[in-house]
C-alpha cells in the first residue's frame, strides 16, 4: 500500500523513491519548514514489532550523533506510540554510487581511490563516535548533483557504547557479497568489518566486478571465508602496486591484519593521492562528477607528469628499482610516452655498463693472476735453485686487491729485491704493456689523479712526449738472452682514453677562466653547451584549478597542470592561461634574480547559460540580481559567470522562481563552464 498523497505527521508524502528489506523510502515535504526531505517508513508487517521499532530508533540516534559533510543528516524520527514508524533525513538530488559504477570501472584507478578516501573519512568520524555501519555497499552511497558523496542507511549500525546488543538471530543482516568474514561467522564486528566492506567497494570500483562473486550466496560466502579473490592488477594494468597493497590490506581474512579503523585507511589513501598532486580530494571529485570524460583525460596527464617527476628524482637518488616501478606505471598509462621511454633507455644502458664492468673486472683479475703465475714459473726456471721470488708474490697479491675496470692497462709486477725493476709479463688479451720495461702503473684516485683532471676510470695517464702504448711494440725479456726484442700483439688491445697534453699556456679542458668564461681554445663540456643562453632563474607557476600556460611568445605547456616549473630571465613576463573550459587570460609576473619565484595565478571559467522551462511560463526567475520570466529565459538565457580561480570548474548559483498563487521555489543549481543548462519543473500551488 503506497503512502503517496498522505500525511505522516507534518510530512506530506510526494513520491516513492525506493524500498528495501525493512522500509520504503519516500520523497516528502516538511510543511513546517517548507523543505524537501526523505522519509523512510518501516514496512507495516515490521512496524508492529517492538524489535523493529527499536532498531529504527537506534539508527536515528546513531546517525544523529554524527555531523560530517559525507554522512546523511537525520532531521526527525517517529515517537514510540506513533502509528507509522519512520525516520526523516535530508533529501539528496543525485544518483547512487551503484548506478554510477554500473556504467563501468573508474579509470584511472586513482579515481576509485578518491571515492574510497571520502567514504573512509566519513567512516572514520563514525568509528570515533563508536558507530559501525555494517552494511556498506554502493547502494548506500549517494552522489549528490554537485559531486559530494553521502553515506547513508545506518539501518543495522551497531553502537559500541550500548550494553544492549540487538541482533537478528538466524538471518543475515546486510548484503552477503559485501560482508566481512567475522559477520558471516557470527562473531563480534568491530571497525575492521567496515574496512573489509570498503575494500570490497574499492576492488569493485577499480575492476568493475566484485572480488568474491560466485554463482550463489553460499558460494559467495565460502569465497569470503576462504579469502579467495583474483589480484586486481591482472584486470587493471594501470593499477599501481601501492593501491593494490592498500586494497589487499583491507581484504585480509583476519581482522587484526587489516587497517584497525577507517582513519588509517583514509590516511594511507591521502598520502598516496597527495604524492600524485591530488591533495584536495573532495574538490577533485566535484570536478570529476561534473564532467567525467574530460576529467579522466586530464587526470591521466597529471598522474603521468607526477610519476615522471618522481622517477627522475628517484634516479638522481640512486633508487633505481623504485624509479623503474614509476616508469612502468607511466607506460601503463601512456605506452608511447617519449620522456619515459628515454629515461628507461638510460637506466638500461647504465645497467649494461655496470654489468660489463663487473664481468671485465672478474676476467681481468683472472687473466692477471694467470699471467703473474706464469711469469713466476718462468723466473723460477731462470733463477738458481732455491732462489726466492718475493716480487711475483707481492704483485699477485696486489693484483687481487686492485679495483680494476674493464680496459685498464696490463698490470706490472712489483719491484724485485734490491729495488730492481719488475719484469713485464707477456701481452695478455685485452691489455697493452708500457714501453721500456718500466711499468707505468695506474695512478690512484686522489686529488691529483685522474678523477681530479677529468679522466675516467679507464684512462691511462702518460707524461709529455710519451708515445701511446697501443702504438708502441711491447719490449719483453726474451728467454734466449739478456737483450730485448719487440713482440707485437696482434690481438685487439683494450681501449685507452688518453687526455691531450697539458701545456702551461693552456688550462685543462673544461676549466673556466677567471670570471666564468672559457679561455680561447678550451673545450666546453656537454653540460655547458646545453645551458640556455643568458641568465635564467627557476620559476614555479601555480594555476588554480589548473590550465595550460604560455610565457611571453613561447610555446604553450604540453599539459594542463596545477603546477608548472619553467626557467626565464629576471624581469617582467606575460603569462597566458588557457584550457578547454576557460577563457584565455593574461597575467604579468615579475621574476626576481634571487630568492624564490612562486606565482599563484587563476584561470577564468567560461560563462554558463541558464534557462528555465517551468510552469507557469510567466513565473519570475531571479538569478544573481537579474530577473526575467521562465519563458523569456528560453529565448534569452541567463549568462552566469564564475569567479576566477575556484577549486573546481563547476560553479553553483542560487535561483528563485515565484508566481502569484504558487509556493516560491529556491534552488541551488550547479553549472559547468561553457555549457547550457535548462531547469524543468513546475511550481506547487499554495
Amino acid at each position: 500500500m503506497t503512502l503517496v498523497g498522505r500525511h505522516i505527521g507534518r510530512y506530506r508524502i510526494l513520491e516513492q523513491l525506493g524500498s528495501g528489506g525493512m522500509s520504503v523510502v519516500y520523497k516528502g515535504l516538511d510543511t513546517a519548514l517548507d523543505r524537501e526531505v526523505a522519509v523512510k517508513v518501516l514496512h507495516p508487517h515490521l512496524a508492529g514489532k517492538d524489535e523493529s521499532r527499536r532498531r529504527l530508533a537506534r539508527e536515528a540516534r546513531a546517525v544523529a550523533k554524527l555531523h560530517h559533510p559525507n554522512i546523511l543528516e537525520v532531521f526527525d524520527f517517529s515517537s514510540a506510540d506513533a502509528q507509522d514508524a519512520f525516520i526523516v533525513t535530508e533529501y539528496i538530488r543525485g544518483q547512487t554510487l551503484k548506478s554510477f559504477l554500473d556504467e563501468g570501472p573508474m579509470d584511472p584507478p586513482e579515481l576509485a581511490a578518491m571515492v574510497i578516501h571520502e567514504l573512509a573519512a566519513a567512516l572514520a568520524h563514525a568509528h570515533e563516535a563508536g558507530v559501525i555501519h555494517r552494511d556498506l555497499k554502493p547502494e548506500n552511497v549517494m552522489v549528490r548533483e554537485d559531486g559530494v558523496l553521502k553515506l547513508m542507511d545506518f539501518g543495522i549500525a551497531k553502537l559500541l557504547d550500548i550494553e544492549e546488543r540487538m541482533t537478528v538471530t538466524g538471518t543475515l543482516v546486510g548484503s552477503p557479497a559485501h560482508m566481512a568474514p567475522e559477520i558471516i561467522e557470527g562473531l563480534e564486528a568491530g571497525p575492521e568489518a567496515d574496512v573489509f566492506s570498503v575494500g570490497i567497494m574499492f576492488y569493485a570500483a577499480m575492476t568493475g566486478r566484485l572480488p568474491f562473486s560466485a554463482a550463489n550466496t553460499t558460494a559467495t560466502l565460502k569465497r569470503i571465508l576462504d579469502g579467495d579473490y583474483e589480484d586486481p592488477r591482472r584486470r587493471v594494468p594501470t593499477l599501481s602496486d601501492e593501491l593494490a597493497d592498500i586494497c589487499a590490506t583491507c581484504l585480509q581474512r583476519e581482522p587484526q591484519r587489516r587497517y584497525p579503523d577507517a582513519a588509517k585507511l583514509r590516511d594511507a589513501l591521502a598520502d598516496y593521492l597527495a604524492g600524485l598532486g591530488f591533495a584536495r580530494v573532495g574538490e577533485e571529485l566535484v570536478s570529476f562528477f561534473a564532467d567525467p570524460h574530460s576529467y579522466r583525460k586530464v587526470a591521466r596527464q597529471r598522474i603521468v607528469a607526477a610519476l615522471l617527476e618522481r622517477s627522475e628524482r628517484q634516479l638522481a637518488e640512486k633508487r633505481t628499482p623504485r624509479a623503474l616501478a614509476s616508469l612502468n606505471h607511466v607506460l601503463a598509462l601512456d605506452a608511447t610516452n617519449a620522456r619515459a621511454l628515454a629515461l628507461l633507455k638510460g637506466v638500461r644502458r647504465a645497467q649494461r655498463i655496470k654489468t660489463w664492468r663487473r664481468r671485465g673486472l672478474r676476467a681481468g683479475l683472472g687473466l692477471a693472476a694467470a699471467a703473474l703465475l706464469g711469469v713466476g714459473g718462468w723466473k723460477a726456471r731462470q733463477g738458481t735453485p732455491g732462489q726466492d721470488t718475493p716480487g711475483v708474490t707481492s704483485a699477485l697479491q696486489g693484483a687481487m686487491d686492485t679495483d680494476m675496470a674493464p680496459g685498464t692497462p696490463g698490470l706490472q709486477s712489483a719491484p724485485g729485491p734490491q729495488g730492481s725493476p719488475g719484469i713485464a709479463p707477456f701481452p695478455i688479451q685485452g691489455t697493452t704493456p708500457a714501453t721500456g720495461g718500466q711499468g707505468a702503473t695506474r695512478s690512484p684516485r686522489s686529488a691529483g689523479g685522474p678523477a681530479a683532471s677529468g679522466a675516467s676510470e679507464t684512462e691511462e695517464l702518460a707524461g709529455p712526449g710519451t708515445p701511446h702504448p697501443s702504438s708502441t711494440p711491447a719490449m719483453v725479456q726474451h728467454p734466449d738472452g739478456p737483450g730485448q726484442k719487440p713482440i707485437t700483439d696482434t690481438r685487439p688491445a683494450a681501449r685507452a682514453v688518453t687526455p691531450p697534453p697539458v701545456s702551461p699556456a693552456m688550462p685543462p679542458a673544461s676549466v673556466p677562466a677567471p670570471g666564468g668564461a672559457l679561455k680561447p681554445g678550451a673545450r666546453a663540456t656537454d653540460d655547458a653547451s646545453r645551458k640556455p643562453q643568458g641568465h635564467k632563474v627557476p620559476v614555479s607557476i601555480l594555476v588554480r584549478p589548473y590550465g595550460v600556460i604560455k610565457v611571453d611568445d613561447g610555446a604553450p605547456s604540453a599539459q594542463p597542470l596545477q603546477k608548472h616549473d619553467v626557467e626565464v630571465p629576471p624581469g617582467l613576463h606575460r603569462v597566458t592561461i588557457s584550457c578547454d573550459y576557460c577563457e584565455d587570460v593574461v597575467d604579468t609576473i615579475d621574476v626576481r634574480p634571487d630568492g624564490e619565484n612562486v606565482f599563484h595565478l587563476r584561470a577564468q571559467p567560461k560563462p554558463s547559460r541558464l534557462s528555465f522551462e517551468y510552469e507557469p511560463a510567466d513565473a519570475v526567475v531571479r538569478v544573481n540580481g537579474q530577473e526575467r520570466t521562465a519563458h523569456e529565459s528560453l529565448q534569452s538565457p541567463f549568462e552566469v559567470r564564475s569567479p576566477r580561480g575556484q577549486s573546481g570548474f563547476q560553479h553553483s548559483v542560487e535561483v528563485e522562481i515565484s508566481a502569484p498563487g504558487y509556493v516560491t521555489e529556491r534552488r541551488k543549481v550547479h553549472l559547468n563552464p561553457g555549457e547550457p543548462t535548462t531547469l524543468r519543473g513546475s511550481l506547487r500551488p499554495e
